[in-house]
């Protein structure tokens, strides 16, 4: 691209050049140097044109390929995994720093009883499964050990999704960025050329780019965690926070049902940005995009005739 505008650049100058050299030494002139210049003026011109229609042409692919590029790059982005619980997120943290605490302390042969062993924060979270997970009980049942059960089985559930949404993030730091980076440093331009790259690089380069340092930052530890080093209490915080700052859900309810949907609001935002810049490559009307949400869950609340949404 830098070329093909550099090229014209110059063919257009040596245009103007040759025209004023003539125009000063005027045509009844028996000088040769007007001939030259007559000449050099005609070469000079149909360079520029030639090159001008290759600098458009460049121009549109050089904007195509950084278009193409950071689709590419947001489509992997967007592979990132949803922190899905079916339990306040804070009481399954605090189960698992309690349970990771107890057996650290299990190891110490110096307990020969259970003091120092708590169980405050799995007493909390097996209370709120009895109030809000429905669960079939008979009266031959034991519950406290159905309980002790349904309560093992979550905590291993949940792990497992703490750790598929890491790996995700994981995934997600080892995107290469060196072909949207070639793209972008591919975009020059004679006319508008500050504002486009500007546009580019702010609304689009810049923060995909942004997001995937964060997550080889955050990927670090859990790299450790792989390798037995690091706290899996602390790289579940840390899957909480991402969590937060990339998605986003909105509950809409209708005949009795509320239906709770998931948005990539981070990404959607690009995606906004990248149909604009597409819009300025083929001089369309920018039509706005309507984000669709990734997932959702359906639960029963009761008869309602009124449909609403709320954000969270």
């Amino acid at each position: 691209m830098k070329a093909k505008k550099w090229l014209t650049i110059i063919t257009l100058c040596v245009s103007i050049f040759s025209l004023s050299v003539a125009c000063i030494i005027g045509k009844d002139s028996n000088c040769i140097s007007y001939d030259v210049s007559m000449a050099l003026l005609g070469s000079a011109v149909l360079g520029f044109i030639m090159s001008l229609t290759e600098y458009y042409v460049e121009k549109r692919k050089a904007m195509e390929e950084f278009w193409l590029q950071s689709n590419k790059t947001l489509k992997e982005l967007r592979k990132i995994k949803y922190l899905e619980l079916d339990a306040p997120v804070e009481l399954i943290k605090d189960a698992l720093l309690e349970e990771q605490a107890n057996d650290r302390k299990a190891k110490f042969t110096l307990l020969i009883d259970d003091s120092g062993i708590t169980h405050k924060a799995k007493s909390t979270l097996i209370s709120w499964f009895e109030e809000n997970i429905p669960m079939s009980f008979n009266e031959d049942s034991d519950i406290e050990a159905e309980l002790e059960k349904y309560y093992s089985a979550s905590l291993k559930t949940y792990k497992d999704t703490f750790l598929r949404c890491m790996r995700s993030y994981q995934d997600a730091a080892s995107i290469d960025l060196g072909l949207i980076d070639n793209a972008y440093g591919n975009l020059d331009f004679i006319i508008s050329n500050h504002s486009i790259r500007e546009y580019a690089y702010n609304d689009i380069f810049a923060k995909m780019r942004k997001f995937v340092y964060q997550f080889r930052e955050e990927a670090y530890h859990f790299n450790l965690l792989n390798d037995g080093k690091e706290n899996f209490a602390v790289c579940a915080s840390k899957v909480v926070d991402l969590n937060k700052l990339f998605f986003a859900t909105k509950d809409v309810q209708a005949h009795g049902y509320v239906n709770t949907l998931v948005y990539q609001t981070a990404f959607d935002e690009i995606e906004s940005e990248l149909e604009k810049f597409r819009c300025k490559i083929y001089k369309a009307k920018y039509v706005p995009v309507k984000a669709s949400p990734i997932s959702g869950k359906m639960r029963y609340f009761g008869e309602d005739s009124e449909t609403k949404g709320t954000d969270e």
